[in-house]
């Protein structure tokens, strides 16, 4: 919305638990992450996982490594991005850093009189902030 120097050739699509119209191939099966964005020729620019709870088990966080491996790079590092509940950020964090995955930013979400709030938490691949 505020992004000036966004590509508008670029794709938004959104997965939910509703409609999935997007997915990764990885090895294990389809990979559908809440949010993809695609280039204008169909590769993965960026995608975002919005975790509805914050307990993490082992398959949440290989699911993020997935990911992870599997979507386009940034500056220095893939852009993944987390978005997580407000709560559950440093083991989100920490878990990221244990397991040694790769993410552009990440991002804590709650719901405040009715509107949706997100916060940045570390954005670690660029100085500038897309909120």
């Amino acid at each position: 919305m505020d992004q000036e120097d966004w590509d508008e050739s670029r794709r938004t699509l959104v997965n939910d638990y509703r409609t999935r119209c997007w997915a990764f191939n990885a090895p294990g099966g389809d990979l559908y992450p809440s949010v993809v964005v695609l280039n204008g020729d169909g590769s993965v620019r960026e995608c975002g996982e919005v975790e509805m709870s914050g307990e993490f088990d082992a398959e949440t966080v290989e699911r993020w490594a997935a990911m992870s491996r599997l979507t386009g790079m940034g500056e220095r590092v893939k852009k993944f991005f987390l978005y997580v509940p407000e709560g559950a950020e440093a083991e989100a964090e920490a878990l990221l850093d244990a397991n040694g995955i790769e993410y552009a930013g990440l991002r804590t979400w709650a719901i405040r009189g009715g509107s949706l709030v997100l916060r940045p938490v570390k954005t670690p691949d660029m100085a500038k902030d897309h909120r």
